[in-house]
């Protein structure tokens, strides 16, 4: 009878993460669908993320382009321009928080239950989700960056330097960087299982890394202890990269520094988050 029992347990327990119905790309890609079929049932998630940065977009750059126009007033772009990577990394950071938020739901509503005792990699499951992340961010960053474009038929000078080759280096930019910040909201969902934690640590950090970092001002435009901590502030690297694809033209240097800054920012988080996923149903 133990040996019955040993051998039970043998069968039953790789099914969890070893067997599988599909390959691991079938996995991934259903769980993405879900995800993303989830979405579009909660539309009002969609507009909140988006209602702060069009709020950044039409009236911040406004009221404080004035004082930027007679602090450069030779420049042949409106402040607005030099904002707006910087709205797309308030986007990118704000979505990052609903990954947590969406997090904690499947495990209150018992749904995360299910994958952890299906036939299914648990590694497809984060996959899945962080495809549909990324996937959202994107398309996120493309409505801003798309609006912004709208407005240059009213007079806004916004160069977009490189053309629509650049926008999409912008969305895989914001895209790259929320899902790497969505290892941070993720790693708290998991750990604490309460919305209002999650939401409390993402948010609280938006702002400093935004004000810490180039993506409202270039670093000459800061005081001196701003420049010296938006060298280690991964926001300031895509800021830079993305504002030189909207000012001047291609940055590879800049672009490489970007990657590499979200590389290291994702492979930390996200690692916080894959140990904390791991210990779930256990």
């Amino acid at each position: 009878m133990v040996t019955d029992v040993g051998h039970a347990q043998r069968v039953i327990r790789p099914t969890r993460d070893a067997e599988s119905s599909g390959g691991v790309f079938t996995e991934i890609g259903l769980v993405t669908w879900r995800s993303l079929v989830k979405l579009t049932r909660t539309p009002v998630l969609l507009f909140f993320s988006l209602f702060m940065p069009l709020i950044w977009l039409i009236m911040f750059s406004q009221a404080f382009g004035t004082l930027f126009s007679f602090a450069a007033p030779t420049l042949p772009y409106d402040y607005v321009a030099v904002l707006l990577p910087g709205i797309t990394v308030m986007t990118a950071i704000q979505s990052a928080s609903q990954s947590g938020f969406a997090m904690v739901s499947d495990l209150e509503s018992g749904f995360m239950d299910k994958f952890f005792v299906a036939p299914i990699r648990r590694g497809s499951v984060l996959a899945g989700k962080l495809l549909a992340d990324g996937l959202r961010m994107a398309a996120q960053a493309g409505i801003i960056l798309g609006i912004a474009a709208l407005l240059t038929l009213v007079g806004w000078r916004i160069p977009f330097a490189t053309g629509v080759v650049g926008v999409v280096l912008i969305m895989l930019l914001a895209s790259t960087f929320g899902v790497a910040f969505s290892g941070l909201s993720n790693t708290v969902a998991l750990r604490t299982k309460n919305t209002e934690a999650t939401m409390m640590v993402s948010f609280s950090l938006t702002f400093p890394l935004l004000f810490l970092s180039t993506a409202l001002l270039p670093k000459g435009s800061l005081p001196p202890w701003i420049q010296t901590f938006s060298t280690v502030n991964p926001v300031s690297y895509m800021a830079d990269a993305a504002r030189a694809l909207i000012l001047t033209g291609y940055d590879w240097t800049a672009l490489g520094n970007a990657f590499l800054a979200i590389l290291a920012f994702g492979v930390v988080l996200n690692g916080l988050a894959i140990m904390a996923f791991r210990a779930q149903g256990k």
